[in-house]
């Protein structure tokens, strides 16, 4: 590796792709980190994608991205059931990994992709960025620092319409076997945001329901099956003694978007990202607390929370930009990057958790 971390990015079709919305335009606004390569499935698309975005590669084939010499890091953007082959692909290659959350189709896979990344000793990151999110990172410093005294109690909502309007392509969005879902994508971004924040739940009780379990397919009204859930509560106490809960409703509303709410006996902190947000780790977040009954003011993240330049300050490139340099910093050092695979394992065991314990 050279002076700049070396990226190719596996799933970065312009007519719609996590690649094409976050990973390329992070990577277009950092200095020290860039893409070197796209691939797609098809080499026509890959070309469209590599030309808008100046990227000197482009692959129809991603086994030849991860071949490419010029790679120091694979991004793997694709949908989940493909994660894994790609993953084992790369790591046997001898490449660094950041792999899109949810990491693998099940905790067992997951496993799986752990294991072979820790034996073959490559760095691997996975796409929770909320971790990477500044405004998050400064909300945790004020907890540990006291700011708001001991935390008693906090609440993560997330209310947004998951895909109701059914494209073509997104149908197993739908389908609980995915691994690509309601609980898994919004749900596991929002309860790792809290938890990371916060600590892990020492007890959990939850609620996983699925309120409309027939769709339409957009254009055509054909009937599509939903069998993962649309409606999620996940309550319970966490390692610190304080109560925690996440609730999460996917019904066709456009919905609220992101509400956390953090009680402390010395104050109050809260956060929100706008309406329409997929999630918190990809939402523009604000920040207020508590002043007196009834006030909320607006607090301003210090600058020494952002690693990214001035000009990526909106999501959902600004975490992935965060999260590359995090990434490029654990590669130089030879240290863990921080969200790593251990980290999405015990998420996928939490989300067990959650789902065998469910009252439905």
């Amino acid at each position: 590796m050279g002076s700049k971390l070396r990226v190719g990015v596996i799933g970065a079709n312009l007519q719609g792709s996590w690649g094409v919305w976050a990973h390329l335009p992070a990577l277009a606004a950092l200095d020290d980190v860039e893409a070197v390569a796209v691939a797609t499935s098809r080499q026509e698309t890959a070309d469209a994608t590599a030309q808008q975005f100046g990227v000197p590669n482009a692959f129809g084939d991603p086994n030849a991205l991860i071949d490419h010499p010029d790679v120091d890091v694979v991004a793997i953007c694709v949908r989940v059931p493909a994660h894994r082959d790609l993953v084992l692909r790369a790591i046997a290659a001898g490449k660094h990994v950041y792999c899109e959350w949810p990491l693998a189709r099940d905790t067992a896979e997951a496993r799986t992709l752990l294991e072979a990344a820790e034996k073959a000793g490559i760095v691997h990151m996975v796409g929770l960025q909320a971790r990477s999110s500044p405004v998050l990172a400064y909300v945790k410093d004020l907890i540990a620092a006291g700011e708001i005294g001991t935390v008693r109690s906090a609440g993560l909502v997330h209310s947004t319409d998951w895909i109701s309007a059914v494209y073509p392509g997104t149908e197993y969005l739908q389908d609980r076997t995915s691994g690509a879902h309601f609980l898994s994508i919004p749900g596991g971004h929002s309860i790792d945001a809290l938890t990371w924040i916060l600590g892990e739940f020492k007890s959990l009780t939850s609620i996983v329901h699925t309120t409309r379990p027939e769709l339409k397919a957009f254009g055509t009204g054909a009937p599509v099956a939903r069998t993962s859930a649309d409606e999620i509560v996940v309550a319970g106490v966490l390692d610190s003694g304080a109560v925690g809960s996440v609730r999460l409703t996917g019904a066709s509303s456009p919905g609220i978007g992101v509400r956390l709410e953090i009680h402390g006996d010395a104050g109050d902190l809260v956060v929100t990202g706008g309406a329409g947000g997929r999630g918190i780790q990809m939402s523009d977040l604000t920040l207020h607390r508590s002043v007196e009954l009834a006030v909320l003011e607006p607090v301003e993240v210090p600058a020494r929370y952002f690693l990214t330049p001035a000009t990526l300050r909106t999501n959902p490139p600004q975490n992935v930009g965060e999260a590359y340099l995090h990434l490029k910093k654990a590669i130089e050092s030879g240290g863990r990057a921080s969200p790593d695979f251990a980290d999405a394992v015990r998420l996928h065991e939490l989300l067990d958790r959650v789902e065998a314990g469910a009252v439905r």
